[in-house]
């Protein structure tokens, strides 16, 4: 058997490439040196000329265009002012009514080498953002307009000169956002409802640079919002009854647009369909009772509350906070205890009139002259809630009567079994027998085997 042999592999020797000894400076002349005898000798100013942007002038060699020969002591004084100097070749804004204060302070040198770099536009720093942050600190936050975080100050801001303060391209506040959020600055412009007299246009609302916010919103979005809005605060801050939308996600966001809209309150949508939007079906309060869907009830041929017909849910409800049972404007007349009293009941008299429970010519639940509504609401010394008749939202039988009625707001229900007549009615629920009436019939006159 053969035996493989090993050869020993032989070393391969690195190849150390030597970096080239660096430039060293040569001595400061003593001695005078004339333009003519040049300035770029390799071991003097050369090395300026061979970075990546040189400016023209000292490519050309023509120092003398800025400086003065030198006098002695290898001093070539400026001919004039740096910026006058510059500006003899370049245009720098001069005639704007707002200058950089760079300019009139480091003139262009606080920006700009005069002689060579190697970045573009003869830049001081590496990039515009690093030049601009030798005196505009960064300022850090967690969400950053693009421009900012790309570091493309030159998209807002002119870096010379401009009619504008802040050196703004486009113009003061809105002006300048137009530039990239056209659609949003003209239609907040132009709309029915807006936010266009914000103090401060968008920067009223909007960081410009950075923000903790979404949005580059200078503070939470509720926060925001109602650091203006203070009806509203009030209505939230001093609920006893939280509405959660405005409390929780988008908030006030949820409901309303933040720049127009063609409808009151900057609504995002019409009331009701932005009510239906979480309501139409069933919800779990914040305290783990059971919201009861309305998507259902609002279908069909059923007959609709006038408030809801009109789609006008803040009727009843207060939508940002309120201090009744269901974000109510007032006290729920539905479970209602002891004597009669109308204060109770002024949730439905905001709009329905309040003799329906006095003079029997006030109402058409009448047996002759006998006001029905009173008997209902107050007689034999106790309170009746409008709610234990007539449906809230909508109702399939006439009047609104509610089809199983649920006295007092107990989970047991029985059937209404009410029925409409020409001049009257009837209903059988299991509070009572089968009782009719007619208006055509006066008090005194029996109905229903003797009971007037």
């Amino acid at each position: 058997m053969r035996i493989a042999t090993r050869h020993p592999v032989p070393a391969v020797e690195p190849v150390i490439e030597q970096a080239p000894a660096p430039v060293v400076p040569a001595p400061r002349p003593v001695s005078i040196v004339t333009f003519e005898q040049g300035c770029t000798a390799a071991e003097c100013h050369g090395p300026m000329a061979g970075l990546p942007f040189v400016h023209e002038t000292f490519r050309r060699g023509a120092c003398a265009e800025c400086h003065q020969p030198d006098t002695g002591g290898h001093v070539f004084p400026q001919i004039t002012a740096a910026e006058s100097a510059c500006t003899s070749c370049h245009a720098t804004g001069a005639d704007h009514k707002f200058q950089h204060k760079a300019m009139s302070e480091e003139a262009c040198l606080a920006c700009h080498n005069p002689h060579s770099s190697r970045n573009a536009a003869l830049l001081v720093g590496d990039t515009i953002q690093a030049t601009c942050s030798r005196c505009h600190p960064p300022v850090r936050g967690m969400i950053a307009h693009e421009p900012y975080r790309a570091g493309r100050c030159t998209d807002c801001h002119d870096q010379h000169g401009a009619d504008n303060p802040m050196l703004l391209l486009g113009g003061e506040g809105g002006e300048n956002c137009r530039r990239c959020h056209a659609p949003v600055v003209t239609a907040t412009e132009i709309g029915t409802h807006t936010h266009l007299g914000v103090d401060g246009g968008c920067l009223g609302c909007h960081d410009a640079h950075t923000a903790a916010n979404e949005g580059l919103l200078l503070a939470p979005i509720g926060t925001l919002c109602l650091s203006c809005h203070e009806d509203v605060n009030s209505e939230v801050t001093g609920a006893r009854v939280s509405h959660e939308s405005v409390m929780t996600g988008a908030q006030c966001l949820t409901c309303h647009d933040p720049h127009t809209s063609e409808r009151a309150s900057m609504l995002r949508d019409p009331q009701a369909k932005l009510c239906l939007s979480c309501h139409g079906e069933d919800l779990a309060g914040a305290d783990g009772r059971r919201i009861k869907g309305l998507a259902h009830e609002l279908d069909g041929d059923r007959a609709l509350h006038g408030a809801v017909s009109m789609g006008e849910c803040s009727a009843c409800h207060s939508v940002h906070g309120g201090q009744y049972e269901g974000l109510l404007r007032a006290i729920k007349p539905g479970v209602l205890l002891g004597d009669f009293d109308i204060r109770n009941y002024a949730l439905c008299f905001s709009c329905h009139d309040q003799r329906l429970t006095g003079p029997a010519d006030a109402t058409r639940f009448r047996d002759g002259n006998r006001n029905l509504h009173a008997v209902h609401l107050k007689e034999e010394g106790r309170s009746g809630g409008c709610t234990d008749c007539h449906a809230v939202h909508s109702g399939s039988g006439p009047r609104m009567i509610v089809e199983t009625l649920n006295y007092q707001g107990s989970d047991w229900g029985t059937p209404m079994n009410f029925e409409l007549t020409s001049d009257g009615g009837s209903c059988a629920p299991a509070c009572h027998e089968k009782l009719s009436y007619s208006r055509g019939f006066d008090l005194g006159e029996t109905r229903n085997g003797g009971a007037p």
